[in-house]
């Protein structure tokens, strides 16, 4: 699978860094965070809403169906499918994710002390790994990236941002976002690279049935 020598060392580096963020980043960065300004946790609170995933379901499948149906265009269509089904697998995978890790946020640290993982015995709005802001940002950046290269880099830079704005704001540790948008960027290809398959064996098998139909007496 040649997505494997992409996602093999990004998954390598991404746990290194999340473990190294758990045992000696996570907690001095968030006990910062708790000092920084007013005006940059506002700056932080309006970054984050571009983290939610609603927004670009909606819309992503409002552009499928109108590129299917009324304008017509298949790349188009097959496009924005394609970013629905990433943000809608990966969005489950986290949900499953977060409800067996069970972590407990920063909210937990500064109230009563407790930082670490209780895995299977959380409510799901109270756990914090791994970050689904971070997730949703890093995905869509991905996926959008495989259409458009040029835009990586803004991209990219607003991914990032959405997720030390979860940071900021204490809403998750570094470790969460890490985690998230690892997830993320590995989803996104492996899904394109399953995609790209899906939509290979369809053309072939149009082209099949076309030319059995060209030669039919």
């Amino acid at each position: 699978m040649k997505e494997g020598w992409i996602t093999t060392p990004i998954s390598a580096i991404s746990l290194l860094l999340i473990i190294i963020s758990y045992l000696f980043w996570d907690i001095p960065i968030t006990k910062y965070c708790k000092t920084v300004s007013p005006a940059l946790l506002k700056i932080a609170e309006t970054v984050t809403i571009f983290g939610i995933a609603t927004w670009y379901l909606v819309g992503s499948l409002i552009f499928y169906l109108f590129f299917l149906f009324i304008y017509k265009n298949t790349r188009y269509a097959d496009r924005s499918l394609f970013v629905f089904l990433s943000l809608s697998i990966i969005g489950i995978f986290i949900t499953l994710l977060k409800w067996v890790a069970g972590r407990h946020r920063p909210i937990d640290l500064f109230n009563s002390g407790h930082f670490g993982f209780d895995f299977f015995g959380r409510a799901y709005e109270l756990i914090s790994f791994p970050s689904g802001h971070a997730q949703t940002a890093f995905t869509l950046a991905t996926a959008l990236t495989l259409f458009y290269p040029r835009c990586g880099i803004p991209l990219f830079m607003m991914a990032a941002a959405v997720g030390v704005s979860r940071i900021i704001l204490t809403s998750h540790y570094l470790s969460d976002v890490i985690a998230g948008a690892a997830i993320g960027i590995i989803g996104t290809r492996i899904i394109k690279y399953y995609f790209d398959r899906y939509q290979f064996n369809a053309a072939q098998k149009k082209n099949q049935r076309m030319a059995s139909e060209t030669n039919a007496p």
